[in-house]
């Protein structure tokens, strides 16, 4: 009861946050004498604060901000600031939509409640920051690794104030029990054996600890599982790695509606890109040709990034960090992933999907299968324009960790998801972490 109060404080302090900011500017407008008719535009709130309640809350979860353990305080304001930006023109929008309430809610009143409880949402989750990081001390943990040690170094790069890492060993560590037994949580790779995971699992059950571990891509299968009783005995029926034909069918209605409004929306984002390309020497469009749904090719539109022929001496090399070969322009549209507003194109063409895979090219693919032969599998679905890998993880996440994304993906997929991939893919925007190149 305890642990639920505690989830559900921070989701009523935060509505009561809103509404208490768009309450106060309403009665500090009408202490003014800056609304002509308060009870007009007030009566236009109460009509829209259910939208505004049920947004916020979408907003809030889809932003993670109620998951603020791996959280900076810079990252913390910028979600904070995506919320309300959000919010606020979604509430704007939602009122067009709305008879007698598109020209009843003042402008000005959503406006400056916005600016309201930006500053009041960081002052709140700061604290709630400074709160959990006082009470939480770093979790001491033990990491079982096989050949990666990918996992190991994280930890003691990124992850420092939240972890301390006691004990790194093997599957085959004579003091293994010990060591699960002296630590809060276990780290274990995906490379180990199934024996020694299963023995790791059963030791964690045994001293209650948390078990946290890299999924293998078999494991991933098991996410869309259902129970299929037979006779007595409980089974549990794994169905093919893909999506429905009804899947597919209003996954592409909501492409095409997407597709198409982005679309209209980029016209201005188009002309000036295209300008600033072609003043700086050569073609503006990249097009290239990748593969999608079922492995099939096609003709991927980009805006050009890099240098005219750019692997003509090369040949086919994933970007990395500093790339010589990647225009000022086109640096400057890569930070901003405008390079990407091309593929629109190939969205409403049916070649792409808003949310799904991202476009690999086949000499990379040829490649992957070869050292992943669960790599197809990536192709049951269309790809996409965004996607969980792009949003959990960053270009230069190793292609093992952004396939075990893909999969999770497919296998857990519904509408809903995605429209969350798609108000996520705003958080990492401007994160440069997302866009930095394979580092050599």
């Amino acid at each position: 009861m305890y642990g639920n109060m505690k989830k559900i404080l921070p989701v009523l302090a935060d509505l009561l946050i809103i509404y208490g900011s768009i309450i106060l500017v309403f009665y500090l407008f009408e202490y003014n004498h800056l609304l002509e008719n308060f009870e007009e535009n007030f009566q236009a709130f109460e009509i829209v604060y259910p939208f505004i309640g049920v947004f916020c809350l979408i907003l809030l979860y889809a932003f993670g901000l109620y998951d603020i353990i791996h959280k900076d305080i810079p990252e913390l304001i910028y979600l904070v600031f995506l919320v309300s930006i959000s919010l606020m023109f979604g509430i704007m929008g939602f009122c067009f939509l709305v008879k007698d309430v598109a020209l009843a809610f003042p402008r000005s009143v959503i406006i400056f409640s916005t600016l309201l409880f930006f500053i009041l949402l960081s002052v709140w989750h700061f604290f709630l920051w400074i709160l959990y990081h006082k009470r939480h001390s770093p979790k001491k943990i033990t990491i079982v690794e096989g050949k990666d040690s990918r996992l190991s170094e994280i930890v003691t790069n990124g992850y420092a104030r939240f972890y301390q890492i006691e004990n790194r060993c093997t599957e085959n560590d004579s003091a293994l029990s010990a060591k699960i037994k002296s630590v809060d949580e276990v780290f274990i790779h995906a490379d180990i054996s199934p024996e020694a995971r299963e023995k790791i699992l059963m030791l964690c059950f045994k001293y209650d600890k948390a078990v946290l571990y890299i999924p293998k891509y078999f494991d991933l299968k098991v996410i869309s599982s259902s129970l299929y009783k037979t006779g007595d005995i409980p089974t549990f029926r794994i169905s093919d790695m893909s999506l429905s034909p009804e899947d597919h069918f209003v996954k592409r209605i909501i492409d095409v509606f997407f597709g198409t409004v982005a679309l209209i929306l980029s016209i201005p984002l188009f002309l000036i890109f295209s300008i600033l390309i072609k003043l700086d020497g050569g073609p503006v469009f990249y097009i290239q040709e990748r593969l999608t749904l079922n492995g099939k090719p096609f003709k991927m539109f980009k805006f050009r990034t890099m240098k005219p022929n750019a692997e003509a001496d090369s040949g086919p090399v994933l970007a990395i960090n500093n790339d010589q070969r990647i225009t000022k322009v086109g640096n400057f549209m890569r930070i901003l992933r405008v390079d990407e507003i091309p593929q629109l194109l190939n969205i409403l063409k049916g070649e792409m999907s808003i949310v799904g895979p991202r476009p690999e090219r086949s000499f990379f693919v040829q490649q992957f299968e070869q050292e992943i032969p669960e790599y197809h599998y990536r192709f049951r679905v269309k790809a996409g324009l965004t996607g969980l890998a792009q949003i959990e993880g960053k270009y230069n996440t190793s292609v093992e960790d952004k396939l075990r994304y893909d999969l999770i993906y497919i296998n857990s997929y519904s509408v809903i998801k995605d429209f969350l991939i798609m108000l996520r893919t705003v958080k990492v925007l401007f994160f440069k972490s997302s866009t930095e190149g394979i580092k050599v």
